[in-house]
């Protein structure tokens, strides 16, 4: 469990986690301060996250009032390690909704079938 600024930790891991330069993430989950954050540098962040691994897990939790995150998350930044995060499951929790999403997918990780119809208005 880290707690620290998330913008800070998703755009210089090595620094602000203090690991190593080839550590690489299977499941992050992201739980941000509803009122404090804007969703779209999160999931720029997101995008080009370099502790990222390929079919790595990522569930962003976010206020129902937000409407819905997009199915599919690409960098629009010319980056080297830009990724590609593909929306697998969109749940509403009462006042609370979970995404999940999977990292440059392979299609190795069984059961990572996307559900595009899950991201679509929750109102």
């Amino acid at each position: 469990v880290v707690c620290s600024d998330f913008l800070a930790a998703l755009r210089d891991p090595y620094n602000v986690l203090n690991v190593a330069e080839n550590t690489k993430y299977n499941v992050v989950t992201i739980c941000p301060p509803y009122e404090e954050i804007v969703y779209g540098d999160l999931l720029q962040a997101l995008s080009t996250c370099p502790v990222l691994a390929d079919d790595a897990i990522v569930m962003i939790e976010y206020p129902v009032e937000l409407n819905c995150l997009p199915h599919v998350i690409v960098s629009n930044e010319d980056v080297e390690n830009k990724k590609t995060l593909i929306g697998l499951r969109n749940r509403k929790y009462g006042r609370t909704v979970i995404a999940m999403y999977i990292v440059n997918p392979t299609g190795t990780l069984d059961g990572a079938e996307s559900r595009p119809e899950e991201f679509v208005s929750l109102r």
